[in-house]
């Protein structure tokens, strides 16, 4: 409701991420996760370096979600979530800025101190 009034947009996505090896997961993938038909919560099946002949073949085993009791049913909760935001986004929200033009040339009329190094940036090393 408020964010309806205020006209703010989420526009990230969001992924389950392992606690332990920080291993992004699809959301519907975590939620849809089922052993012997029967839902349950997912484990990390991330196993670090597996070309690697010497060593064996151990999945990371952290369990990504917990269920927490709503009122009518249980509803899984992440332990960690990565929020996203895609790079078509971030370009729109960022050339759609107030003045976008303006601020691309702002470097130039910075101020310049003899005691600090800034000259690198205009190329003049």
């Amino acid at each position: 409701m408020t964010k309806k009034e205020l006209r703010l947009r989420d526009d990230f996505y969001s992924f389950p991420t392992c606690l332990k090896c920080h291993k992004l997961y699809n959301k519907q993938e975590v939620e849809d996760y089922k052993e012997n038909d029967i839902n349950s919560v997912m484990k990390c099946r991330h196993v670090e370096f597996s070309n690697l002949a010497t060593r064996r073949n151990r999945q990371c085993q952290t369990i990504l979600s917990e269920q927490v009791l709503t009122i009518d049913r249980f509803k899984l909760k992440f332990k960690l979530v990565y929020p996203f935001a895609g790079i078509r986004q971030q370009l729109m929200a960022f050339y759609n800025r107030l003045n976008f033009k303006n601020f691309l040339r702002h470097w130039l009329n910075r101020t310049n101190s003899d005691e600090i190094l800034s000259d690198i940036y205009d190329g003049q090393i």
